[in-house]
C-alpha cells in the first residue's frame, strides 16, 4: 500500500480548536440559522428538564389525593391543569427540536455548500504543477466525502456535543437539588461509564483507521484494475486479479469485524454500568421514600434525570467518531486550501490587443529542482507565421507549449507575446489569444454542440456548424443521430480517436484564436483523414500564428520555420529544405520516417487488377 494511502486514512484529535476556529467564518455567513438553531436547542434543553418536575407536581399533588381521598374536584382540577401544561411543554418540545434540527441540519447543508465551492474555486485556479503532485482521486474526495464528513460538524457533531452537555449539567444540578445521596450513586457510575468509555476510545480508534486503510487499498485497487480492463483482457489476468481483489476484501472485512466486535462490547458494558446504577439508584432510593426522607414524585423526577444523563454518553462514541472523522478531513482539506497559487495574474496587467508574435529570451525551465527540460531556449515566431518543434521525447517540446500559456513560469529568461512578459499580462487575457490541441482529446458528458464551444454563449450554433464543415467533422457529425445535440458519452469513448481529434479542431476554429498550438494533434488520425486535416489546417492557420509539435515529419514540412530540439536545447533550426540540405539531425530523421513509411507502403497488400 502506497504511502499516499496512509498519509490520506490518518485520524486526527477529536477536537482541534485551530481547526474549529477556521470553520466558524462558514458559521458566520448564516448567522440566522445558528441563532435559531441555538435558541431552539436551549429550548428544548430547557423544556426536557422542567418536564420531570411536573410529573412530580402531578405525582405528590392531584395523583397523591385522589389515591387517598378519592374524587375532589380541586385535586383534578389541579391534574387538568398541570396534564395541560405537560401537553403544552411536550409541544413545544416538539417545536424546539424540530426548528433545532431543521436549522443546523440546513447550516450543515450551506456550509457544507460555501465550502464545496471555496475547495473546488480553489482547485480550479491552480496551476499544472499542483496537478502534477495530487492525484486526481484524492482532488475528487476531498471535494465529495471530505467535504460531506465536515458538514456533519454543523449539523449534528460538535453542535448536538455541546447541546448535549448543557442538558447533562442542567440534569446533574436537579438532581443534586431533589438528593445529593442519589446524586453520588450516579457519579459514580459516570465515572465507571467514562472508563469504560475512555478503554472504547482507544480500541475503535485504532480499529476505525485500520478499516478505513482497508477500505482505502480497495477502492485504489478497484480504479486501477477497471480503468486498466483492457490490458486485463488482453494478458487474460482475470482471475490473478480477482485472486488480488478478493486478498484486499477480506482484509477489509477482518478490520470491519475488529470494529464491529468493539461497538459490540462497548454498548453491552455501558448498559451492565447504568443497569447496576439504576438497580442502585432504585434501591437507595426505595429506602429513603420508606423512611419518609424522599417522596415519591422526586424519586420519579430523578429517575427521569438520570435517563438524560446517561442517554448523551451512550451516544458519545458515534458522536467521537464523526467528530474525528471530520476533524481529520479539515486538516486535509485547509491543506488544499492553504496551497499557495503560484500562477497569478498581475495586479496591473498589461493587455494589449494580441497580434501573435511569440519570443523565447534565454529560457531555462525545470518541473523539479535544477532538472533543466529546456537550457537556455531562444527562438522567435513572428505574427501570422507556423514553427514547428521536433526532437525525441523528454526534449523539451510539449514544455514550451506549456510555457507560452503560462501553464508553468519559468526560473530563468522570458516568455514575450508581443514583446510583453506574459507574466505582466492577465492570464484571461493571455489564454484567450490560444486553442491548444492536444494528442489525447478530452470530450465532456454532453452533446457536441456543447463540447464544441464549451458552454460559451457568444459561439452561435451556426459558427459551430462552419467550424464543422471547415475541419471535415460535419459528415460524421450529420451521421449521428441528433447532430450536433447527439449525445457524448463520458471521454467521448463512443467516438474513434480520429472523430474525437476532428471534434477539437472544430473546438479550436469556433473560439477564433490568434494563436493556434498542436501538440501531437494527427497523431490518431488515419491517412484519409489526415489529408483532410491537414487542408483544414491550411486554412485554419492562415493568418494566424501557429506552433506545432510532431514525430510525423511528414505533416509540418510546410512550417515556416522548424526547431529541432535534444536534451532541452536547439541543435538545429530551419525550414523543412533548410535542415534536409543541412543533413543532420532533422534530415536523418526524416529519411529514416520516410524510408520507414515507404517500406510500409510497399509490404500491404494490393488489389488484384
Amino acid at each position: 500500500m502506497s504511502n499516499n494511502i496512509h498519509e490520506e486514512e490518518v485520524l486526527g484529535k477529536a477536537y482541534d480548536a485551530r481547526l474549529i476556529k477556521r470553520l466558524l467564518p462558514y458559521a458566520r455567513r448564516h448567522m440566522g440559522l445558528v441563532t435559531g438553531g441555538a435558541a431552539c436547542m436551549l429550548l428544548a434543553g430547557g423544556v426536557a428538564l422542567l418536564l420531570p418536575l411536573i410529573i412530580r407536581e402531578i405525582i405528590n399533588g392531584p395523583f397523591t389525593v385522589l389515591s387517598l381521598e378519592g374524587p375532589d374536584d380541586a385535586a383534578l382540577d389541579a391534574l387538568g391543569w398541570l396534564a395541560l401544561g405537560y401537553f403544552v411543554l411536550v409541544a413545544v418540545q416538539f417545536v424546539a427540536q424540530f426548528g433545532n434540527g431543521y436549522w443546523f441540519q440546513a447550516l450543515g447543508a450551506r456550509a457544507v455548500f460555501d465550502l464545496r465551492k471555496d475547495v473546488y474555486t480553489h482547485i480550479q485556479r491552480q496551476p499544472l504543477k499542483f496537478f502534477d503532485h495530487n492525484p486526481v482521486g484524492r482532488l475528487v474526495t476531498r471535494v465529495t466525502s471530505d467535504v460531506e464528513a465536515v458538514g456533519e460538524v454543523f449539523a449534528s457533531g460538535l453542535v448536538q456535543l455541546v447541546g448535549d452537555l448543557l442538558v447533562v449539567l442542567g440534569a446533574l444540578a436537579m438532581m443534586f437539588f431533589i438528593s445529593p445521596g442519589l446524586t453520588s450513586i450516579v457519579l459514580g457510575a459516570m465515572v465507571a461509564v467514562g472508563v469504560i468509555s475512555w478503554v472504547f476510545k482507544g480500541r475503535a480508534r485504532n480499529a476505525f483507521r485500520d478499516m478505513r486503510l482497508k477500505l482505502a487499498s480497495v477502492n485504489s485497487f478497484l480504479n486501477e484494475t477497471i480503468q486498466g480492463w483492457r490490458v486485463t483482457r488482453i494478458f487474460s489476468t482475470e482471475k490473478r486479479q480477482a485472486r488480488r481483489f478478493d486478498e484486499r476484501s477480506s482484509d477489509y472485512r477482518e478490520a470491519t469485524y475488529r470494529t464491529v466486535f468493539n461497538f459490540a462490547m462497548f454498548f453491552p458494558a455501558v448498559e451492565i454500568a447504568t443497569t447496576l446504577a439504576l438497580a442502585a439508584l432504585v434501591w437507595y432510593g426505595s429506602r429513603q421514600i420508606l423512611a419518609h426522607e424522599l417522596d415519591f414524585g422526586s424519586f420519579f423526577a430523578f429517575f427521569s434525570y438520570t435517563q438524560m444523563m446517561f442517554n448523551p454518553i451512550r451516544e458519545m462514541s458515534e458522536k467521537y467518531n464523526v467528530l474525528q472523522s471530520a476533524m481529520a478531513s479539515a486538516e486535509r482539506l485547509f491543506g488544499i486550501l492553504d496551497t499557495p497559487n503560484s500562477i497569478t495574474s498581475p495586479a496591473a496587467p498589461r493587455n494589449p490587443v494580441i497580434a501573435g508574435e511569440i519570443e523565447f529570451r534565454n529560457v531555462w525551465f525545470a518541473y523539479e529542482g535544477e532538472n533543466w527540460v529546456l537550457k537556455d531556449v531562444s527562438f522567435k515566431v513572428q505574427a501570422g507565421t507556423s514553427l514547428a518543434l521536433v526532437g525525441a521525447t523528454g526534449s523539451g517540446k510539449s514544455t514550451i507549449i506549456s510555457l507560452v500559456m503560462r501553464f508553468y513560469d519559468v526560473q530563468k529568461g522570458q516568455v514575450l507575446l508581443d514583446g510583453i512578459d506574459v507574466r505582466e499580462m492577465s492570464l484571461e487575457h493571455l489564454r484567450r489569444a490560444f486553442a491548444l490541441v492536444l494528442q489525447d482529446v478530452f470530450l465532456f458528458a454532453g452533446n457536441v454542440l456543447d463540447n464544441i464551444r464549451l458552454g460559451e454563449a457568444s459561439i452561435s450554433r451556426e459558427r459551430v456548424q462552419k467550424a464543422a464543415e471547415v475541419v471535415h467533422a460535419d459528415s460524421f457529425i450529420r451521421s449521428l443521430d441528433k447532430g450536433l445535440d447527439a449525445e457524448v458519452a463520458e471521454r467521448g469513448v463512443t467516438f474513434s480517436a480520429g472523430q474525437r481529434q476532428l471534434l477539437a479542431f472544430a473546438r479550436a476554429l469556433a473560439f477564433d484564436p490568434r494563436i493556434l498550438l498542436l501538440d501531437e494533434a494527427t497523431s490518431n488520425i488515419d491517412s484519409e483523414t489526415e489529408a483532410l486535416i491537414q487542408d483544414a489546417l491550411a486554412r485554419l492557420m492562415k493568418g494566424r500564428t501557429a506552433i506545432a509539435v510532431a514525430h510525423r515529419l511528414s505533416t509540418i514540412t510546410a512550417s515556416d520555420q522548424i526547431l529541432v530540439l535534444h536534451h532541452g536545447e536547439i541543435v538545429e533550426r530551419g525550414s523543412h529544405g533548410e535542415l534536409l540540405a543541412l543533413g543532420g539531425r532533422y534530415s536523418k530523421l526524416y529519411r529514416l520516417q520516410f524510408g520507414a513509411e515507404e517500406a510500409a507502403s510497399a509490404s500491404a497488400p494490393r488489389e488484384a487488377v
